[in-house]
C-alpha cells in the first residue's frame, strides 16, 4: 500500500460487506455533492454496502460535505489524507482499504442512477460469482438529471476472457465501469499493484489480475451510471493509452488473444475519436500522436487503417475517414452480439 499518514472516521457497517463503493476525490466537492445526493438514499436501504470516500487532502469543503451526510445517519467511511498522494495513489488506497467482497471505485463526477445499486446487487447476490462486472454508462452534460434504468436489464455472461476483452477492450481502464471481485483477486499471487502508480492506469493492476485468472464475468449493458461528459483531461492521453497501456498489457496479461482484443479495440474504437478531437484542440496535453503511437502499435495493421489516416489527412478528410471507421465499428458490434453465453 502507498505509505501515507491519514485521519479517518469509520462509520462502516459491522462485518464484511458484499460491496464497497469507493470514491477517490480531490477538491471537487461540487461533483461529489451530486454523487452523494444520488447514492445516499440507495445506500441507506442496503445493509450489505460500504461507502468509502478517500479525500486526497482537499481544501474546498469536501470534509464538511461528507460530515453533513454522516450527521444525517448515512454510513460513510471517510479517509482524509494529510497530504496529496496523487491520483493513482488515492485510487490504489481506495482498493486496498475497501473491505467488501466486490469493489466498485467510482469517479467523483459520475453518478449512480436511481435503483442502480439495487439492480447491481441483484446480480452480486445471485448464485453465480463473477470475477469482473463491466457496466455501460450514459453521458450527460450540465446538471445531472436522473434516469431510472429499464427493466429487465440487458446483460451477457462471459466465460472466455478473450470474448470479454473483445467487448470491453480499452474500457477496462474506465474505473466507474468496472467492478472487481477483490476477494478472488486476493486469493492468488499477483504483481504489486503499486507498480502501476504514476501511469494513470493503476486500476489495471487489479483488473488485469482478475482477467488473468478469469472464470466468469458479466456485462450489464443497461446503464446503471451516468458520466459527466467533457470533464477530463490535463494529461498526455496518447502516452497513457498508447505507451503505458501497451506496456502494462504486455506485462500483466499472458494470453495473446486477450492482449490482441484489447489492442484492436483501442486502435479501432478509441483512438479515432480522440485523434479527431486533437485536430480541433482538446482538454488533453498537446502531443504528436504518430510519434507516440507508432512505437507501440506500428506493427498492427489496425493502426495503419484506422488511426494513421486520421493523423495524416487534412482535417476535413480526416473527419470523413473517422465517420467511415464509425460505420465499420457499428458492423463489428452487430457481429459481436452472439459472443458470450
Amino acid at each position: 500500500m502507498v505509505p501515507v499518514t491519514r485521519m479517518a472516521t469509520d462509520s462502516s457497517k459491522a462485518g464484511m460487506p458484499l460491496l464497497t463503493v469507493a470514491v477517490p476525490t480531490f477538491n471537487r466537492s461540487r461533483y461529489l455533492a451530486t454523487f452523494l445526493s444520488a447514492v445516499a438514499p440507495q445506500i441507506a436501504r442496503e445493509n450489505c454496502v460500504e461507502l468509502l470516500i478517500s479525500d486526497n487532502a482537499s481544501t474546498d469543503g469536501t470534509a464538511e460535505l461528507v460530515q453533513s451526510y454522516q450527521s444525517q445517519g448515512i454510513l460513510i467511511r471517510y479517509v482524509r489524507n494529510e497530504s496529496n498522494i496523487g491520483a493513482d495513489g488515492n485510487i490504489l488506497q481506495c482498493f486496498e482499504l475497501a473491505s467488501g467482497k466486490y469493489v466498485w471505485i467510482c469517479g467523483d463526477d459520475d453518478v449512480i442512477e436511481p435503483c442502480g445499486l439495487n439492480t447491481l446487487l441483484k446480480y452480486l447476490t445471485s448464485q453465480d460469482e463473477y470475477d469482473l462486472i463491466s457496466l455501460h454508462a450514459r453521458g450527460f452534460t450540465g446538471d445531472y438529471s436522473p434516469q431510472t434504468a429499464k427493466s429487465p436489464e440487458k446483460i451477457k455472461i462471459f466465460k472466455r476472457p478473450e470474448d470479454l476483452a473483445r467487448r470491453v477492450n480499452v474500457f477496462f481502464t474506465f474505473i466507474t465501469g468496472m467492478i472487481i471481485n477483490k476477494q478472488r483477486v486476493s486469493s492468488f499471487p499477483h504483481r504489486p499493484f503499486s507498480g502501476l502508480v504514476d501511469t494513470n492506469l493503476v486500476q489495471l493492476s487489479w483488473t488485469y489480475s482478475a482477467l488473468e485468472h478469469h472464470r466468469r464475468s458479466l456485462i450489464i449493458y443497461t446503464p446503471l451510471v451516468a458520466t459527466l461528459a467533457n470533464n477530463t483531461g490535463g494529461y498526455a492521453l496518447f502516452k497513457v493509452f498508447g505507451t503505458n497501456l501497451k506496456r502494462i498489457t504486455d506485462e500483466w496479461l499472458s494470453s495473446p488473444r486477450v492482449r490482441s482484443a484489447i489492442y484492436r479495440g483501442t486502435m479501432q474504437s478509441f483512438f479515432p475519436w480522440f485523434l479527431v478531437k486533437s485536430k480541433n484542440g482538446s482538454a488533453f496535453l498537446s502531443e504528436d500522436p504518430h510519434r507516440i503511437l507508432r512505437p507501440a502499435f506500428g506493427n498492427y495493421l489496425h493502426y495503419w487503417v484506422f488511426d494513421f489516416p486520421i493523423i495524416k489527412l487534412p482535417r476535413i478528410l480526416g473527419i470523413g475517414w473517422f465517420w467511415m471507421v464509425k460505420v465499420i465499428n457499428k458492423v463489428d458490434k452487430t457481429l459481436l452480439r452472439g459472443i458470450g453465453s
